[in-house]
């Protein structure tokens, strides 16, 4: 097994992971090959889920010109799985339905005859 240092794809930055998450980082990526061809560090990828590409991204985190990304937009995007963004739907109107136990039902209306 190699170093469980992982180096992000797009700026360079270097993650030491500790053994539990890199192993489950492998697992997720199928192969320790795969993961570090694929590792994409957590700031790049919220920017990516944001619709950044890899350059502006690069712009963005101040990236040296020095480290050459190993990574192309359309990599990028299919890695950092964007169809999985969350969407805030604030403005639907929704109105939640609650039922409740039958026995309390009746309690409730009962009660509310009684008055």
């Amino acid at each position: 097994m190699s170093s469980r240092k992982l180096v992000c794809n797009i700026t360079g930055k270097t993650l030491h992971a500790a053994k539990q998450y890199y192993d489950k980082k492998i697992e997720k990526a199928g192969s320790e090959e795969a993961l570090h061809s694929s590792y994409i560090c957590r700031d790049a990828r919220a920017l990516l889920k944001k619709g950044y590409n890899v350059q502006q991204i690069r712009d963005a985190l101040n990236v040296s010109d020095k480290f050459v990304s190993t990574i192309t937009d359309e990599d990028a995007k299919s890695l950092s799985n964007t169809s999985s963004l969350r969407l805030n739907n604030d403005n639907q109107n929704t109105i939640g339905i609650i039922k409740t136990d039958p026995d309390v039902k009746k309690f409730i209306e009962n009660i509310l005859s009684d008055e």
